[in-house]
């Protein structure tokens, strides 16, 4: 299998090393990540900006850009073979509920699915520097060699790791998304006149206990694997609003 993998915490990052090691063996690794980390990016992509690109060797590039970014030029840019996976990861931290809509690395794997690739997010609680995210890693490479051929294009399946457990098929647990809450604060500082300096000072994140949720899952020692889908439309609402506005709107 030819396994584009990418990051939103740049090319030097222990967890995308970690896939590349452990995946390498069996399958066709091709590396393209950002230069630096950009993490919370989302979906960005460089439309108007030219963007620098740095070839390692025939498998390692590195792009002044954003996850996305990555992702479209290693589909798109004729430096690859036809990609089978787009792997994204392995994230210092986790991406659930809300998480999904921010995550750069989130965002990568869903252009690959946008693309009708198999795409693949994981995430690691384990936040301990020096941690090497093989456990992670061997994961992802049994997940792959088992259930490959059962996943859909077009989906992206999102896994968040807890630390302190040994990540094994038998604990995954399949899980909907939960809702995270967030408290930001900013701390300013002012230039001149009306002009000031404003720094997220830090976020304060929570969640709903609810049964079935990947932060559920997560806190109860289990690995919450969640299909994304890409389509965003609210069908509760769209059918409330053909009710509603049937007698006004043809």
């Amino acid at each position: 299998m030819n396994i584009l993998i990418t990051n939103d915490d740049g090319i030097s990052s222990q967890g995308i090393l970690a896939l590349e090691k452990i995946l390498g063996p069996e399958h066709k690794t091709f590396l393209i990540a950002p230069l630096k980390e950009r993490s919370a990016t989302s979906m960005a992509l460089s439309i108007y900006d030219t963007l620098r690109v740095e070839k390692v060797n025939d498998n390692h590039y590195i792009v002044d850009g954003y996850p996305v970014d990555c992702v479209n030029i290693g589909l798109h840019g004729n430096i690859f073979p036809e990609v089978d996976l787009v792997l994204s990861g392995i994230n210092r931290g986790v991406n659930m509920g809300y998480d999904v809509h921010y995550s750069g690395t989130v965002g990568a794997a869903r252009h690959g699915a946008i693309h009708k690739k198999l795409s693949i997010a994981i995430s690691s609680g384990n936040m301990q520097s020096g941690y090497d995210y093989y456990p992670e890693a061997q994961l992802i490479k049994e997940f792959i060699k088992t259930f490959a051929d059962k996943l859909n294009p077009g989906t992206v399946y999102n896994f968040n790791v807890p630390p302190n457990i040994k990540p094994e098929i038998s604990k995954i647990e399949i899980a909907r998304l939960g809702v995270r809450t967030y408290t930001d604060t900013y701390s300013t500082s002012s230039i001149i006149g009306g002009i000031s300096d404003f720094s997220l000072g830090g976020s304060i994140l929570g969640y709903h206990h609810e049964e079935g949720t990947d932060f559920t899952a997560y806190y109860s020692g289990k690995i919450p694997l969640t299909p994304l889908s890409l389509d965003q439309t609210s069908h509760v609402s769209l059918q409330k609003l053909k009710q509603s506005l049937s007698h006004r709107v043809k």
